[in-house]
């Protein structure tokens, strides 16, 4: 009997877990799978009129304010400081290493490069992934005068001798994020969406003009071509018809190489490493003019009276393809050519 007693209050007991468990759910929205933004409270505009510096030791010893090198901290005791945007960067064709490019969302909206140290980044932050970036205890820099996210990067391999006080002064610099503190400082959310990702269509007259604002940004060039032609020191100059590819081999030395295209307007280079998918691949001819969609960068490491708006003959411009694909209209009877 007592038995029985004890398997009725089971059987009771069962049955009002089974009568209050839910067994359906709203369907969570698929934006909302990944979660939701945090809320911005700076602009990269306003980030870089706040924190970036012209504080540079190393380039010029003398006013200790060149600008080309810097490092700054964004400090932990300050209330959160968050930007939102929009992951335009691929690391897939391997043009792209180590780093993404947030770009806010947004009529005047900027783009910023952040240093990762790790590799496959568009495995973890892919082509339209919306994130908010917490940057507090990050550091933002100037790397050849070009701006970023990143740590503080003593460059051993880069010293002067402070002849007054008899010291070697090191290159400061902003260097990679170690993966783990990326992970907890960049956030996504939501499912990512490459509609999201929209280039502005300019000129490279504009483009050269426009200086900071652009830079890192996504930009789509019309009716460009390119010239068959490298750079030398800033300056376009011929090359070898054996050099007539994306990339040559620089034997392991791992400059990016420059190949000048032009729109009518003025001259500019993409600049491509050897290490991506399409290094070898031949240049298009002259004859194939179309869109090239491409990231806007920028590389002066020698010159400190050179600034992004400059009038020089000189191009310190580099654009970045993330793909064979960013050739787009118009050079359809290329990318036949390629795939026979």
């Amino acid at each position: 009997m007592k038995k029985q007693n004890i398997i009725g209050v089971l059987f009771v007991l069962a049955t009002l877990v089974t009568s209050c468990t839910q067994t359906e759910f709203n369907a969570i929205p698929l934006s909302k799978l990944m979660g939701d933004s945090l809320i911005s409270t700076i602009s990269i505009a306003k980030l870089d009129s706040i924190y970036n510096t012209n504080i540079d030791l190393y380039t010029d010893t003398a006013s200790k304010k060149a600008g080309l090198f810097t490092a700054r901290l964004i400090p932990n005791d300050t209330s959160n400081m968050v930007i939102n945007g929009v992951i335009t960067s691929s690391d897939i064709e391997g043009n792209i290493y180590k780093y993404i490019i947030v770009q806010e969302q947004g009529a005047g909206g900027r783009a910023m490069k952040i240093s990762i140290d790790a590799g496959s980044l568009s495995g973890i932050y892919p082509l339209g992934q919306k994130v908010s970036v917490r940057l507090n205890g990050l550091y933002l820099g100037k790397y050849a005068q070009s701006f970023q996210i990143g740590t503080h990067y003593v460059n051993l391999d880069k010293a002067k001798l402070d002849t007054l006080h008899h010291v070697n002064i090191y290159r400061v610099e902003p260097g990679r994020i170690p993966l783990p503190i990326a992970l907890h400082a960049i956030h996504a959310y939501g499912m990512p969406n490459p509609a999201a990702v929209v280039a502005d269509t300019l000129t490279i007259a504009q483009i050269r003009a426009t200086g900071e604002p652009l830079f890192n940004k996504l930009v789509c060039i019309k009716n460009a071509f390119f010239t068959g032609k490298g750079a030398d020191y800033g300056l376009p100059a011929p090359i070898k018809d054996a050099d007539l590819i994306f990339a040559p081999s620089t034997n392991g030395i791992g400059f990016p190489q420059s190949r000048e295209i032009q729109d009518g307007t003025g001259s500019i280079f993409i600049a491509t490493s050897e290490y991506s998918k399409f290094a070898t691949f031949k240049l298009p001819s002259s004859s194939n003019r179309g869109n090239i969609t491409a990231i806007v960068g920028w590389y002066n490491d020698k010159k400190p009276t050179v600034k992004p708006t400059s009038v020089t003959a000189e191009i310190y411009h580099q654009l970045t393809i993330r793909s064979i694909g960013d050739l787009g209209k118009g050079f359809e009877a290329y990318h036949a050519e390629i795939k026979k």
